[in-house]
């Protein structure tokens, strides 16, 4: 296992933007270098929970500063498309996101062809938990013998 730490800013600081800041904050291969919201409040609740992060009133001034491995943003979903732009520009390598990946199926094609052409990497956050399917495994490990623990994996295909 590599022992590189990657750095990582985060955009949108209300509730599940403060939950990643202080989850990277938390793992030991991970070092939030800044953070940025609208919000002063909020901004300064979630640079406390991400390791006490330098923060920052405007989005590419964070990019551009601290040059993070990872961009992180929990923001409405009419924002996508420029903030992917700006990680793009920023040099970032991994984009992380919130659902659902694009306002229109246009947006989407941009998004994606976008980041084929950068060689950026993303990835979506996608809640399941109302899911039937991820219901019943809840059900299945509250009702495990003696509070037992039941593993599950899920394997998807595109074939």
């Amino acid at each position: 296992m590599s022992d590189r730490v990657y750095t990582v800013a985060v955009t949108g600081c209300g509730k599940r933007g403060k939950v990643h800041a202080d989850l990277f904050n938390k793992n030991p291969r991970f070092k939030v270098v800044g953070v940025n919201d609208v919000d002063q409040t909020r901004m300064e609740e979630c640079a406390n929970m991400g390791g006490n992060a330098p923060m920052f009133a405007d989005t590419w001034e964070m990019l551009r500063t601290t040059k993070p491995d990872i961009y992180c943003f929990c923001t409405p979903p009419t924002l996508r498309l420029p903030l992917i732009k700006l990680a793009v520009e920023g040099g970032v390598k991994l984009i992380a996101y919130e659902k659902p990946m694009a306002t229109s199926m246009s947006e989407a094609i941009e998004i994606r062809d976008l980041l084929a052409r950068s060689g950026v990497k993303s990835v979506q956050s996608h809640q399941r938990k109302y899911n039937p399917q991820f219901k019943a495994v809840k059900e299945l490990s509250t009702a495990a013998p003696s509070g037992g623990y039941i593993r599950s994996m899920l394997i998807v295909s595109a074939g």
